[in-house]
């Protein structure tokens, strides 16, 4: 503003650079203005972030010796898992081929068990990595800053700096990992697994009763029927644990056994199976290391055949709603694919509430027929104008259409094991 004059004073309220005539004009020192000298601004600034940088250090030292020590685990992940397997196969070896079904179930719980650790210290480390590049990428600008910036440059960018330093001083980071080695245990003499065959050796996860969950699906009369239970550690995640470990009991209203199975669906879930053989009230009791899952014994209600356990949409083009529904078919995650003709479009619902998760438009002039690969790929099939086989990823984009010779108007289809 006052041409030629040189800029030494720091207006404090305003948060300006002044010069001497401002101090006079615009800047008269008042109750609104407080003009300080700038070599005296810049030295306070200079002495705050001094004081900042030497909190960071101590921050730095243990950001990095957390990266340090999940490192450390993370080398001692590939060996551990070889040792827990190495010891694994020379104890099943001398069980011949009795074990020979259960070593193979142990060998894939240590290779699930460590994928599965493995991507959570990756990602533990990613996070550190991350906010320790932050921390670095600020102290080095401060520093600079601090060093070789000008009394004007402190100035300029001394709030900015701090309030970023004072943010990632005081920012609450999780610098512990969880995880601990594996460890293949031995729980039973040789000379007795002709009885305890199925209680010889298992991965141990350190499963945690009380973080486990048990969720009953609809049950109907005389269909087979499931309650899939997660197994969990105390740290929440998925754990692979011997089936001798599983108990269910389920009883029918008159108090009758319903005799259940238990089959591991991929790493820490299990599908416990029955097939009620009357309607009403039943009773299943869940045990995990001989104790009771948070909620057991729980109530199923077993409808009878004519009674629908879900009820999905009403008339309509809306969301929820449906128009001309011809086929469906279940996806890679449980949820209900439904073709609606009458709207041209796929409309994927949840199994347990019926509610609408997301919808997407389909071609063809009539479509009819849905199925689900083995990797979750929907095919559609559709008849009259532009008939074909259309494949859609879970998202409802077009991927691919299939319009052989042999076939004009395709209806119905399926996918076989093999895909």
């Amino acid at each position: 503003k006052h041409k030629n004059q040189e800029l030494v004073f720091y207006c404090e309220s305003c948060k300006a650079l002044i010069c001497t005539a401002c101090t006079v004009v615009d800047h008269r020192p008042g109750k609104d203005h407080n003009p300080v000298e700038i070599a005296i601004v810049a030295q306070n600034t200079k002495e705050t972030l001094q004081g900042l940088l030497q909190d960071m250090d101590p921050r730095l030292k243990e950001m990095q010796s957390s990266v340090a020590e999940v490192e450390r685990k993370m080398s001692t992940l590939t060996p551990s898992k070889e040792a827990a397997t190495d010891q694994a196969k020379a104890y099943f070896r001398r069980l011949h081929d009795l074990l020979q079904k259960h070593e193979e179930e142990v060998l894939n719980q240590i290779d699930e068990q460590c994928r599965a650790d493995g991507k959570a210290l990756q990602t533990k480390k990613d996070d550190i990595e991350f906010e320790l590049a932050g921390l670095t990428s600020a102290q080095t600008f401060c520093q600079q800053a601090v060093e070789h910036g000008s009394d004007w440059h402190i100035l300029e960018v001394g709030d900015q700096v701090q309030t970023r330093l004072e943010t990632l001083l005081t920012k609450q980071l999780d610098l512990e990992s969880d995880w601990s080695e594996f460890q293949f245990l031995e729980n039973t003499v040789v000379a007795e697994f002709d009885r305890e065959v199925g209680k010889f050796g298992f991965l141990n996860t350190g499963v945690d009763v009380s973080t486990c969950d048990l969720v009953v699906k609809p049950a109907v009369q005389k269909f087979q029927c499931v309650a899939v239970l997660t197994t969990t550690n105390k740290e929440g995640r998925p754990c692979i644990m011997s089936r001798k470990a599983i108990k269910a009991n389920m009883k029918d209203p008159d108090g009758k056994n319903v005799p259940t199975q238990r089959l591991i669906k991929n790493g820490g879930s299990w599908e416990i199976s029955y097939t009620p053989k009357v309607t009403g009230n039943h009773r299943l009791e869940v045990k995990v290391n001989s104790q009771e899952v948070a909620g057991s014994p729980f109530d199923v209600e077993v409808q009878g055949t004519d009674t629908p356990v879900l009820t999905i949409g009403q008339k309509g083009s809306g969301v929820g709603e449906v128009n001309g529904p011809v086929d469906v078919a279940v996806d890679k995650d449980g949820n209900i694919a439904m073709v609606e003709q009458g709207n041209k479009r796929v409309q994927i619902f949840d199994a347990q509430s019926g509610n609408s998760l997301r919808s997407f438009h389909i071609e063809g002039e009539y479509p009819f027929g849905i199925a689900v690969d083995s990797i979750g790929t929907l095919l559609v099939t559709s008849w009259g104008e532009n008939a074909g086989i259309r494949c859609y990823p879970q998202e409802g984009e077009l991927l691919n259409t299939f319009k052989p010779d042999c076939m004009s108007s395709p209806h119905g289809l399926t996918v076989l094991k093999d895909g």
